[in-house]
C-alpha cells in the first residue's frame, strides 16, 4: 500500500510575501502545530476543528501558523498522509511473517511502537475513519488509510487459506472483515476507552480466542440463527 497524499482542499499555497517568525525553529514550529492539531481533530471532530482551535491550542499566533499551513484541510491532509505512511510501514513489518497468527501479532506490535507516547497516532487513526461517517465533508471520500487497514486483512485471510491454517470452505472475505472489524474496535477501545495495558489482555485473549476456535481445523459449528424481532 502507497499512500498517496490527496491535494489540499484548501487550494494550492501561493506566496503569500510572509516571512519565517523571527527566532523560530521551523521543523519544531510545524510538528508542534501538526502535534496540537492531530489532537484537536481526534478530540473534536473533523467539522468542529476550526483554524482557530488549532492555534490556540499549540499556543501560535494565526500568522505564525499561516506561515506554514493556509488551511485546516492543509493540516488535515499532512496528518493524514502521515498516518497512512505509519500504518503501511507496520503492514509491511507483518508482512513478513509466515503465520496468520504472527502476523497479526506483528501487526498490532508495530503499531504500538509507531504510536506517539501519548496514543495520540493511534487516536488520530481512529478519528479519521469514524469521519468518513459523521463528517458531511468526507463523507463518502476515500480512505487510504482505511484502504490499507482493509487490503491487509483481505491478504492475511486468503494467505491463510493458501497455507491450509484457515479451512477452504471457510468465507476468507467474512474472516478479513471480522478482523478488520476487531482491528477497529480495539483500537477505538485503546484510544479513547481505556489505557494500553487492559488492551493488552484483551489481545491475549483474542489470540486464545482464534487458537481455539479458528484455527484448529475442527468442524465449525453451525451459524447462530437470531429470530426475527417481535412486531
Amino acid at each position: 500500500m502507497t499512500c498517496v497524499s490527496q491535494p489540499a482542499r484548501g487550494g494550492p499555497r501561493g506566496n503569500r510575501g510572509r516571512g519565517r517568525p523571527a527566532g523560530s525553529d521551523s521543523t519544531e514550529t510545524r510538528a508542534t502545530i501538526l502535534r496540537a492539531a492531530r489532537d484537536v481533530f481526534s478530540e473534536r471532530g473533523y467539522e468542529a476543528t476550526t483554524f482557530q482551535a488549532i492555534a490556540q491550542r499549540c499556543g501560535f499566533s494565526r500568522p505564525t501558523m499561516h506561515y506554514y499551513f493556509d488551511t485546516k484541510d492543509q493540516i488535515y491532509d499532512e496528518l493524514a498522509a502521515d498516518a497512512c505512511a505509519m500504518v503501511s510501514e507496520c503492514i509491511a513489518a507483518a508482512k513478513r511473517e509466515q503465520s496468520l497468527l504472527k502476523q497479526l501479532a506483528a501487526f498490532v506490535t508495530a503499531v504500538r511502537r509507531a504510536d506517539t507516547p501519548d496514543g495520540s497516532a493511534t487516536r488520530f487513526v481512529i478519528a479519521s475513519r469514524l469521519e468518513l461517517h459523521r463528517s458531511p465533508t468526507l463523507r463518502g471520500s476515500s480512505s487510504p488509510i482505511a484502504d490499507a487497514v482493509s487490503g491487509f486483512y483481505r491478504w492475511m485471510a486468503e494467505d491463510a487459506v493458501r497455507r491450509g491454517e484457515i479451512r477452504a470452505d471457510v468465507d476468507a472475505s467474512a474472516v478479513a472483515d471480522l478482523l478488520s472489524a476487531m482491528f477497529w474496535g480495539m483500537g477505538f477501545f485503546a484510544g479513547f476507552v481505556h489505557p494500553p495495558g487492559e488492551v493488552d489482555e484483551i489481545a491475549k485473549q483474542l489470540h486464545r480466542l482464534l487458537v481455539g476456535r479458528l484455527l484448529d481445523g475442527q468442524p465449525q459449528p453451525r451459524p447462530l440463527t437470531v429470530a426475527p424481532t417481535p412486531e
